[in-house]
């Protein structure tokens, strides 16, 4: 295999020499031719698909993540992880930095960025100081990325698209350590921070009574995890989604009992125990974004899959030659690419795509290597044992061509 690519790049050396870099001896390619809710008990794994089409909330391709330094590499960093963050909030997952084709992205997330705020603030109110009790400045910065793009990514990764039109339940939960249960209000936000934070990592926002005696008389309802009687309580809140937990002292540290309810009916319950309240509290948020990302997700049209034809011009020199097919032998949605033609300013392939040819089309639209021009059908010869009144044939190619290598 090796060898035969060597072949043809002293192959394509000799066409250059002979040619020309311009020539214009080749011939031009073809022309194409004219012409319901669910029981009590259900888990969040049984959650029904695709309910929801995909709309677009731009709050979604947005996040805020730590600046180590305001030089160039770190920045860059950070927009890296910010792409992450970007496709677990918009996926509801939390591994997507885990996938090669995301992985294979992220040099990409400075081209993608159509906004960044840098800003510094002081952390010792979450009890990081030096010695001495100064408190320590963090920078975060704001990245806000084309949807487009990102859009691409998600679908040539393989992963589901979680609508934008997401709920935002109302957190009934009471915490017992020890003293009785008492009820999460907005007074005490800081007690549910491990919750809200993992939340807002997987793209869902949860609010919180405002500790009315009408909502403290919740209390027994929360305990039950009744869903019916805290109908009627949530109801002023105007908002028919709710997460309803119980977090409480155990043998084996904290442990939590979570009730989700929507539109009057239960959709999943779940127990927890862990060491760490912070950890059993955050569970809450997990299984609420696992159940309703997998509900409401979608699947983006990535386009055909597989082998695909494809043309790629301005290649006027051998390095061309070589940075079109180096760029998309490493490339991590591409399986395999096999040369058909190789000739002065134009390459004719075979690229077999791991994703589709829709999402690779999108990712190549902000890239440094190739610009899509569009795919063409071209008309296909005669096959052997074709009759005089078979229909013409014809296939799709994708057209590319080579940016320059100094953009």
């Amino acid at each position: 295999m090796i060898s035969r690519h060597f072949a043809r790049i002293a192959l394509f050396s000799l066409l250059m020499a002979g040619a020309g870099l311009l020539a214009a001896q080749t011939a031009a390619p073809a022309k194409p031719p004219a012409g319901k809710t669910l029981p009590a008990s259900a888990a969040a794994e049984t959650a029904p698909v695709e309910r929801k089409r995909p709309v677009r909330n731009p709050e979604l391709y947005s996040t805020t993540v730590e600046l180590l330094s305001q030089g160039e590499a770190a920045r860059n960093a950070a927009y890296a992880r910010a792409l992450v963050q970007v496709v677990n909030q918009l996926t509801g997952r939390t591994d997507a930095g885990g996938n090669p084709v995301i992985r294979g992205a992220l040099a990409n997330a400075p081209m993608w960025v159509q906004s960044s705020n840098a800003n510094q603030t002081a952390s010792d109110t979450e009890g990081n100081t030096l010695v001495g009790g100064a408190p320590v400045l963090k920078a975060s910065m704001r990245v806000s990325f084309d949807p487009n793009p990102v859009d691409s990514l998600i679908a040539a990764a393989g992963y589901r698209y979680w609508t934008g039109e997401r709920p935002k339940p109302m957190l009934w939960l009471t915490i017992d350590d020890g003293r009785g249960p008492r009820l999460v209000t907005s007074q005490q936000l800081n007690v549910i921070k491990s919750l809200a934070d993992r939340g807002l990592e997987r793209g869902i926002r949860f609010l919180v009574p405002q500790g009315s005696a009408a909502d403290q008389a919740a209390v027994p309802a929360i305990q039950n995890l009744d869903g019916k009687a805290l109908d009627s309580i949530n109801a002023r809140y105007r908002n028919t989604t709710m997460l309803v937990g119980k977090v409480y002292r155990s043998v084996s540290g904290w442990s939590a009992w979570w009730l989700l309810w929507q539109d009057g009916a239960e959709l999943s319950r779940w127990p927890v125990t862990e060491a760490d309240a912070r950890k059993v509290i955050a569970s809450g948020a997990d299984r609420t974004a696992e159940y309703f990302a997998k509900r409401d997700s979608s699947v983006l049209d990535a386009g055909r899959s597989g082998v695909v034809r494809m043309e790629i011009s301005g290649i006027n020199a051998l390095s061309d030659y070589v940075r079109a097919i180096g760029f998309l032998q490493t490339h991590p949605s591409v399986r395999a690419v096999d040369v058909d033609v190789a000739m002065p300013g134009k390459l004719l392939l075979r690229v077999d795509l791991r994703s589709g040819v829709n999402a690779f089309r999108g990712l190549m639209r902000s890239n440094n290597t190739l610009q899509p021009l569009g795919p063409v059908s071209i008309a296909l010869p005669a096959a052997p044992g074709d009759g005089p009144d078979a229909l013409p044939r014809s296939e799709s190619v994708e057209r590319y061509l080579l940016r320059n290598a100094d953009r």
